[in-house]
Parts: C-alpha cells; structure tokens; sequence
C-alpha cells in the first residue's frame, strides 16, 4: 500500500498496527525461514573474462552455498547404486557359505564323528551261548529266539542247554528228545513230567544219548514202565536223583537196575507206585549208600 501524504510532500503516516497488514509483513519472513535456498553452482570465469577485467578476483559463490574460508562447496557423495548393494550382498552370502564349509567337510581329526556302538552279534557265538545259558527255557524259546534269526539259531542250539524243563508240553514226543538228544549230550537234568506222548522209546534214546545225566524227573507219566527207568539207570552212572511218582506200571525190577549201577543215588522219590514191594526198597538201600533222601507214598510196603 502507498502512502498518499508520500506524494504531497507531507510527512509519512506512522506504521498500520492493523492485523492484516502486520500478517502481510510476517508473510515473507517466514517464508524465507521454511525452506532454505538451494545452493547455486559456481560460474567459472573464463579465460576472456579473465583478460578483459584485468585480472580482476573470479566471482564467489553466492552466500549460503560454500563452506567455510569461501572455497567450493563438496556435495556428499551419492549413495551406492543397487547393483553395488547385490554385490555387497552376493559376498556376504559366499562369505557365510565359506564359514559353513568346514562344517560339511571337519579338517582334522578333531572333527570326527563319534564311533557307532557296539553290536552284540559282533561277540563270538561261545560268549553269547554263555550269556543265553543263564535264561529260562521260556525265556530262550519265546523272548531271545525272537529277537533276530541269529538268535533264533543259538537259541535252538542244544550244545549248551544243560537242563531242559519239558513238563506239561504235549508237543514233546520220541521224535523230539531224540533231536535234542543228538544236538546236545551235555544234558545233566531233564524234566518230563506230564509230558502223555513221551513212550519208553524216547527215554531209552535220551539216556544213550546223555550218559552224564544227573537228574532225572518223570511224575504222572503213566505210560512209562519199567524199560525206562532200567534205561536211566544203566546208561546213567551218575545219576544222583530220580523223582518218578505216580507212575502205576513201576515195579521192583527197576529198582533193582537203580541200586545196582547208580551208586551216586542221593535223592529218590516213588510216590503212588503200587507196584513196588519191600524186595526192591531192600536192593537200593545196599547199592546206593550215599542215599539221603526217600519219599514213600500210598506204596504197598510192609
């Protein structure tokens, strides 16, 4: 706005104290303070200029856009291209995959895996038939004989069973105790109680075939006569207990055979066989002086 009194050669006017003219004077201050000027290049003189001044100062940069002690201005440098980045990137990741590297490929002995554990089928068949020969019967037959067909084998192998408890097994016949008979004759007990479809026969053969046999127990088996106790005891010397109890076609004669070749008799048992009379009683206790034990039940004696 222009003072009128300006013109007419009047003093001027005081200041306007109105709102919209003070908002107009801030107006350009504070457009100034917001946004800084961008900084100007610097023209650099040429070389007629520089003749035709006479040598006069090459022109500044304007205020604001140079450092300090008015030299140029550096700009900072740009920042790396994308390409520079993947670069970067590229050598981080092949770095990290050199690092792991070793880790595929351990030098050293340091590194080595650890050794796999011991297999126990890596024992020589001696040890592990050592080890199965402090098993039950069941325990051989139906849990270790499962495990694998090695075991299967050495559990079959009779060479060291020692003691067979065969009592109460319908399955046991002539046929069996004579494979197991010819496969082990290192039998020193054995137990065929109950046991219907063992004959005279099938005894008779496991007493050729184990003449170190020591123990010998047969209750209830009613089908044994008197063949098979005459076979235990002459084929037998050793035999040192006979329990064969409630066996109805026993008789003196096979006690006779018993106290005459088993000397080494310490335990005997004849519970409910009727046939047994005081005369064969008598034989044993002149042959077998080492007896110590005589179970008697329900017999006819005098």
């Amino acid at each position: 706005m222009v003072c009128k009194r300006k013109g007419a050669g009047l003093p001027a006017c005081p200041p306007c104290k109105q709102p919209r003219c003070a908002a107009g004077a801030a107006e350009p201050e504070a457009a100034a303070c917001q946004c800084p000027a961008e900084p100007q290049p610097c023209a650099l003189p040429s070389a007629a200029d520089g003749a035709g001044s006479g040598g006069a100062a090459p022109p500044r940069c304007p205020a604001g856009s140079g450092g300090g002690g008015g030299g140029r201005s550096l700009s900072p440098p740009p920042p790396p291209a994308e390409d520079e980045r993947e670069k970067e990137g590229v050598k981080e990741r092949s770095g990290e995959a050199s690092c792991e590297e070793p880790l595929e490929h351990p030098p050293g002995d340091g590194c080595r895996e650890p050794p796999p554990p011991p297999d126990i089928n890596q024992l020589p068949p001696s040890i592990l038939l050592k080890i199965f020969s402090n098993l039950s019967l069941n325990e051989r037959c139906l849990s270790a004989s499962l495990v694998c067909k090695y075991w299967r084998d050495l559990c079959l192998d009779f060479q060291f069973w020692k003691q067979l408890d065969l009592s109460s097994r319908q399955q046991v016949t002539d046929e069996l105790l004579e494979k197991i008979a010819s496969r082990s004759q290192n039998i020193t007990e054995i137990n065929i109680s109950d046991c219907r479809n063992v004959s005279d026969t099938g005894v008779c053969i496991l007493a050729c075939k184990c003449p170190g046999l020591l123990r010998y127990t047969a209750y209830r088996c009613k089908q044994l006569s008197d063949a098979s106790i005459m076979a235990v005891a002459s084929q037998c010397p050793l035999l040192q207990k006979v329990h064969v109890g409630n066996q109805d076609r026993l008789t003196d004669e096979g006690l006779k055979q018993l106290g005459s070749k088993c000397k080494e008799l310490k335990d005997i048992h004849f519970g409910q066989c009727y046939k047994i009379s005081d005369e064969g009683m008598i034989i044993i206790a002149k042959g077998c002086l080492k007896l110590q034990r005589i179970y008697m039940q329900e017999n006819k004696l005098k």
